[in-house]
């Protein structure tokens, strides 16, 4: 089990380093597709609570929610697979195993055009409610839906709600390159107990908070403004160190239209500024797995960052 909790991270001494063709800041575009896989009374006896209003206050079906959810896989979606497409641009898909499951169609179409599938679960399952028994056979379980959805194990991981035990777990498989279970910093590091690569997500870039109970972003052009100041921030600042910058989407979200524009404008700003790699979170990991290799002791200390690049 890793508890330990690290404060102090790269410190001063930050990686000296640049990306894939001398780029300076590395952007994930991560798309979350859930739905399907969502908290639902007739698959695990619990309402779901966060949508684009309250949950209903009794324990049945929540059919406007339900239909919310289901938005995601009829219509948004293909939404944004056409975008990304028209763009030629490679994201990562958040997938929760039962929901590329529940459409395989859309399943197919996000492997030919060459994104990445990361672990997101079978469904909606708090990890760290279960022993570490449960915790092994369900993400055994979410890998084994997915390579027989998709023709391959993923490569990376993201609980939304993992134990002190995940990382361990994780371990012990052979097909995790990363995790990304943290929010702890703007570039890769290595857990100092398990060796495993983590790949920070981000809880702030997020259309999550479109949603209730948040209701933080009412418009896309507020979504689209908090990301540009995100960018820009980043941007600057790996000019003299490399960056890292995750900006987080759900089907169900941003595939609405009053919000997909928020992706449309984002994503031109950033093609813009020539020091940007836009890239897939199994890029990154294998970059850095290349480029800062574990040690015997998983993790290089801050101070031998500066001497290794």
């Amino acid at each position: 089990m890793a508890n330990r909790r690290d404060f102090r991270g790269y410190g001063e001494t930050p990686p000296t380093f640049r990306w894939p063709g001398g780029k300076t800041l590395a952007l994930s575009l991560v798309f979350n597709f859930e739905e399907g896989a969502e908290h639902s009374v007739t698959e695990d006896g619990i309402i779901e609570t966060i949508g684009e209003f309250a949950p209903v206050d009794v324990q049945t079906r929540d059919m406007g929610m339900e239909s919310v959810y289901e938005y995601g896989q009829r219509a948004g979606i293909w939404r944004i697979l056409n975008f990304l497409r028209e763009e030629k641009v490679k994201a990562t898909f958040f997938a929760a195993a039962r929901a590329l499951e529940a459409n395989p169609d859309a399943t197919k179409r996000i492997v030919a055009d060459g994104h990445e599938i990361c672990d997101h679960g079978l469904r909606w399952t708090e990890l760290f409610r279960m022993t570490r028994e449960q915790e092994t056979g369900e993400i055994a379980a979410s890998i084994e839906l997915i390579e027989k959805m998709t023709g391959r194990k993923p490569s990376g991981f993201y609980a939304r709600e993992p134990s002190a035990n995940t990382l361990d777990i994780l371990s012990g498989f052979g097909n995790f390159l990363y995790d990304s279970d943290s929010y702890a910093d703007d570039l890769p590091y290595y857990c100092s107990e398990t060796g495993m690569l983590i790949v920070p997500y981000t809880p702030d870039a997020n259309d999550f908070h479109f949603l209730s109970p948040m209701h933080r972003f009412a418009t896309g052009r507020e979504f689209c403004e908090y990301l540009r100041e995100t960018f820009d921030v980043l941007y600057r600042e790996s000019s003299e160190q490399s960056k890292l910058m995750t900006a987080a989407f759900h089907v169900r979200i941003t595939g609405r239209p009053g919000r997909f524009n928020a992706l449309r404008e984002f994503v031109a700003y950033a093609k813009r500024r020539q020091r940007t790699w836009i890239a897939t979170r199994e890029e990154i990991a294998r970059f850095w797995l290349s480029e800062f290799p574990r040690d015997s002791n998983h993790a290089h200390s801050p101070a031998d960052f500066g001497k290794l690049k």
